[in-house]
This record gives structure tokens, sequence and C-alpha cells, in this order.
């Protein structure tokens, strides 16, 4: 039997019988920049594992700002609580890169996890990277440098989209990360300067990845290391 092919990493990390058995549960969706996945304390209907594209985690601070907790990109999937049992959640789910993904009803995620343990466990190992990836950052935000966590904040952009282009604004990054717009204008154009990235209306490209992680802090290794583990077996 041939295995599909999948660029959602979850999905390709299944056994070939357990992907088999959940491909008809899936249909291909495209994700447009902007669009609301998930309203905050709304019924959860569907997850999305995503093939491509980013989609941001986004808490309320109050009636107004937000801040993202964690993004996801062709790693995971948008839709945990429903892997928790919950019906809802207070988060956000909005697409910032545009792409497409493979969205299945929430009844039918919960019935593939009670049916399939193989899938129920690799999607718990995903959870735990998720609590890795929000706590790492939550701790960065306290300890670490503007710099330092935009460096990260990008590294996990190109891990996640699978591409070192990432087209967002200056505007769009600084609500994502919790910041001045000037200041992040400010942190780009030092990382510019010492050639790690690059530059251009919309959008900002990964010039020198080595050189982006020696600035990064160890929040981006940890986190990654949390993801890379999902598929071992």
């Amino acid at each position: 039997m041939l295995q599909p092919s999948v660029s959602n990493r979850l999905l390709a990390a299944l056994l070939p019988e357990e992907l088999q058995w959940i491909l008809p549960l899936l249909e291909p969706v495209d994700l447009k920049q902007g669009q609301v996945l998930h309203w905050r304390a709304l019924p959860i209907t569907h997850v999305y594992f995503v093939e491509h594209g980013l989609i941001s985690v986004l808490a309320h601070t109050d009636e107004e700002e937000v801040v993202e907790v964690w993004l996801i990109g062709q790693e995971g999937l948008a839709g945990m609580s429903v892997l928790l049992g919950a019906e809802s959640s207070p988060h956000r789910r909005v697409v910032q890169v545009a792409g497409t993904a493979l969205r299945m009803r929430a009844e039918d995620l919960r019935t593939a996890m009670d049916q399939r343990p193989a899938i129920r466990r690799l999607l718990l190992k995903y959870v735990q990277a998720v609590l890795v990836q929000t706590s790492q950052s939550g701790a960065c935000a306290k300890r670490h440098t503007l710099q330092q966590r935009v460096a990260r904040w990008l590294l996990s952009a190109e891990y996640r989209l699978g591409a070192t282009e990432i087209p967002l604004t200056h505007a769009v990054l600084s609500r994502l990360i919790g910041v001045r717009r000037a200041s992040i204008t400010v942190c780009l154009g030092e990382l510019e300067e010492a050639a790690t990235i690059r530059q251009s209306r919309g959008s900002i490209t990964i010039a020198d990845q080595d050189k982006l992680e020696s600035l990064a802090c160890d929040c981006y290794r940890i986190i990654r290391m949390s993801y890379d583990s999902i598929g071992q077996r």
C-alpha cells in the first residue's frame, strides 16, 4: 500500500494503517489571511491539520487587546482543546499567513482518539509539545531581550511554514509579540544590519538561519526539540 502524501507533520507521523483510517474523514480547505477559524467561547466544530500557512492562537488581555500565545503551522493542528475533551476555548484562532489545511469534524476526531490508541498517543504528544511552547514562551517574554524574542519568533515561523520568506508586516508582528510597532521596526532593522534577515514590503526573509539562531535564546531550541520528538517512536 502506497503511503499518501501529506504535508502536515502530525498526519505524516502516523503509521500507514492509521493514516489510511483517518484520511476519509479529512476535507481539504483553503485558509485565507485574516480568517477566524475558532472564536473564543464558541463551540469548536472542526479542527484543522495545517498543510501550509500560519495560524495564531490569540489570548485577550482586555476587550480590545490580544497577544499571541502560540503559533501553528504544518507541525500541528488548530483546535487542540478538542483533544482534551473541551467543547470551546477562551482563545481565538486566526490565519496570519494564507495556505491550506485538512479539516476534520471535532466529533470525528474524538471518535478517532477513542477507537485508535495510536492516534490518541500521537495527538497527546502534540499537546505536550504545545504546553512546552506556551510555558517556555511565557518565561522568554519575562527574561529575554526583544531581539532574542523576535529571532525566536521568526525561526519558529520558518519551522512551521516550511519557508524562509514570512509574509508579515511590522504592525502585525508587533501585535503578535505584544510590543510597540516602533520597537519591532528598530529590532528588525538591527537584524537586517547583522545580515540575518532581509526586508521587503509586507515580507521578512531569513537570510542566514544559523546566525539568526545564534542571536535567539535557548527557548527556540527547547521548543523545537519538543515538536521534533513527536514523530519519534
